[in-house]
């Protein structure tokens, strides 16, 4: 008995959904990942993971909240290369 709940236990931590957000790089329209819960405040540091799961280190340098998504312009700490991400809501 303890094995059939240990493997329903295993089951339902491996179907769990990720926590995190998908957006969009409008000027290449590559898809890239950032942990839920992430606050695009001015300034803030934040850990932006591309398609391949590359994780770019990227300062915020301005947010703007729309009715549908969050458009978050970011500079990449290591490159300096600016892009703005697209979050839905």
């Amino acid at each position: 008995m303890r094995y059939l709940f240990a493997l329903i236990t295993a089951l339902a931590l491996a179907s769990s959904p990720a926590f995190a957000m998908d957006g969009i790089v409008t000027d290449t329209g590559d898809a890239v990942t950032v942990e839920n819960g992430i606050t695009f405040s001015e300034g803030a540091t934040v850990v932006v993971f591309d398609a391949d799961g590359t994780a770019h280190t990227m300062q915020v340098m301005e947010a703007t909240d729309g009715p549908d998504s969050i458009s978050v312009d970011l500079v990449d700490a290591d490159t300096g290369d600016a892009k703005t991400i697209e979050f839905m809501k």
